[in-house]
């Protein structure tokens, strides 16, 4: 077990010697658990034309792990993504960080900068985010900020930050309140509250001192604890997140095969076991962005037995070739290979590190191959995939809705829904502002839990909240927030409904909410509460 990237240097033994010797990256392989777990998508929306805008605060273990890891997944095919790095003594971490991966930046844009630009109020330094300030202030929190003061996150001005990593030794004090500090500059200067992860430094769970200061900020501030993550004993001891690598490796060797060649005469061929670490790796990485691929093509991963075929039309399969090919060369670059016109493998040269729209056809056709088997590599896994259903829930008008009728009406509507799409994963998509809403949202995921639930942020988290009556409404919407499989934030509150009117499939209309634009599909619950009134054939 070693804990950096360099694994110690092993001798090479005969491969029919009865001792079989591995490393284990205890870092690399948290940062591949964690940015599973809470992927780089969780808080955007990438069919939205949302891009990644990673920001970490800290650069102690395994913060660098994380980043060499997120720069692997970060192609999500809409522009290019960024990652603000604030930590101490950045100018010497961003030259030691450059010579280590020199092809950093040709992946996605970097910025460093002191951590006491994020952390200290009064910098004297210019700072500058975002020029779409949205007057989102909670109270106080402009003192606390020293009146105002932004910071500069350089060519990433513009984007929204869309997930938060804080990585200092003392999680206690410097993290928990470098957290506080993201969270209120986003809130105020972007308008956005984006998951916040905090690396807690802990093997065991969180003790009660570290969960009250925690609890404030339940629902953006996740702590999280890497050497625990990577020392599971199903991970360390029986490879668990390899499932799916595996199985990338084991169709490669069967199309080796299916040429009439050997795979075990080939250094890349060996079964598993015997394979070399670089080429695991290769594999675990592949592995890894499928869910990223999925998410761009609004589909989810489900039982094979609930899909009976699934077929990416030639779009998708351009689209995702693409996306495949900056991966696969992002991949590479970060390992220290570069372009060149003849393959050296020594030298790490490559002549496929060129844009995708420069490769020749077989090239492209075999990036193409490679996403055309996502059924067939999930299927290996018992997995089928299913198109996302998307149900847009907007905020009801109408305040003379009775609740029994609209549970009864809302139910029948869904399950309408449901028969008339089998072959597709429902996802209600909403702001959870009004109970109401946050009610039809638990009754379904309670009678379907296989429901899927995107939660639109029209503002900071913290200006939401402040708008419920009473805590047991923001309880109930924390925890249905918690249960989200995204939280998109919208800084501008307009954007929502252009985000309904987009990417909703199917409106549910509640009472005299307003019809989205013909040739959208609806189903509105009638105020008087005798029906339902729908717009197309269910």
């Amino acid at each position: 077990m070693h804990r950096g990237d360099a694994p110690p240097h092993l001798p090479v033994l005969a491969p029919d010697h009865p001792v079989r010797l591995e490393t284990f990256g205890i870092e690399s392989r948290a940062a591949r658990i964690l940015l599973s777990r809470w992927p780089l998508h969780l808080g955007m929306d990438p069919c939205f034309g949302q891009s990644p805008h990673l920001l970490i605060a800290g650069f102690d273990p395994p913060a660098q792990a994380l980043l060499v890891h997120a720069l692997r997944l970060i192609q999500y095919g809409n522009d290019r993504a960024h990652v603000s790095i604030f930590c101490h003594q950045s100018q010497q971490v961003e030259t030691g960080f450059l010579a280590a991966y020199p092809q950093a930046r040709a992946v996605a844009s970097i910025a460093f900068a002191p951590l006491t630009a994020l952390t200290n109020p009064s910098a004297p330094r210019p700072m500058h985010l975002d020029a779409h300030s949205h007057g989102t202030d909670t109270e106080g929190a402009a003192e606390e900020l020293g009146a105002g003061r932004d910071i500069d996150l350089g060519p990433a001005a513009a984007r929204p930050v869309t997930l938060a990593i804080v990585c200092l030794d003392d999680a206690a004090r410097a993290g928990l309140a470098t957290a506080a500090r993201i969270r209120e500059i986003l809130a105020r200067q972007q308008g956005v509250s984006p998951p916040i992860l905090l690396e807690t430094g802990q093997l065991h769970e969180p003790d009660q001192h570290h969960t009250d200061r925690i609890a404030p900020w339940d629902g953006q501030l996740i702590p999280i604890a890497y050497q625990r993550e990577a020392c599971r004993a199903e991970v360390l001891l029986d490879g668990a997140g390899d499932d799916v690598a595996r199985t990338i490796h084991d169709h490669y060797r069967d199309s080796i095969a299916a040429q009439g060649r050997d795979p075990a005469r080939e250094p890349a061929g060996q079964p598993w076991p015997l394979l070399a670490e670089s080429y695991r790796q290769a594999n675990r990485h592949q592995a890894d962005h499928v869910w990223a691929k999925l998410a761009v093509i609004d589909s989810r991963a489900v039982a094979e037995e609930m899909v009976e075929s699934f077929i990416m039309t030639p779009m998708e399969v351009e689209r995702l070739a693409i996306i495949e090919h900056e991966r696969w060369a992002a991949d590479r670059s970060l390992d220290g290979w570069s372009y060149a016109p003849v393959r050296d493998n020594r030298l790490k040269h490559h002549p496929q590190l060129i844009p995708y729209a420069e490769l020749s056809e077989p090239m492209k056709d075999l990036d193409r191959f490679a996403v055309r088997g996502l059924p067939t590599l999930l299927a290996r896994q018992g997995l089928g995939i299913l198109r996302r259903l998307l149900v847009a829930l907007p905020d009801p008008a109408d305040e003379g809705l009775d609740q029994r009728r609209l549970d009864r009406l809302t139910d029948q509507a869904l399950a309408r829904v449901r028969a008339r799409y089998p072959d597709r994963a429902p996802v209600l998509a909403t702001t959870l502002l009004d109970p109401r809403t946050r009610r039809i949202v638990q009754r379904t995921l309670a009678q379907a839990p296989d429901t899927g639930l995107f939660v639109l942020l029209p503002g900071p988290l913290q200006q939401i909240l402040s708008q419920l009556s009473g805590s047991v409404q923001r309880d109930d919407y924390m925890s249905l927030l918690a249960r989200a499989e995204r939280r998109i934030s919208l800084a501008d509150p307009s954007q929502v409904t252009t985000w309904f009117h987009r990417r909703g499939t199917i409106h549910l209309l509640l009472g005299d909410a307003p019809a989205p634009p013909e040739p959208a599909k609806w189903v509105r619950i009638l105020s008087n509460g005798v029906g339902h009134d729908w717009n197309f054939e269910y």
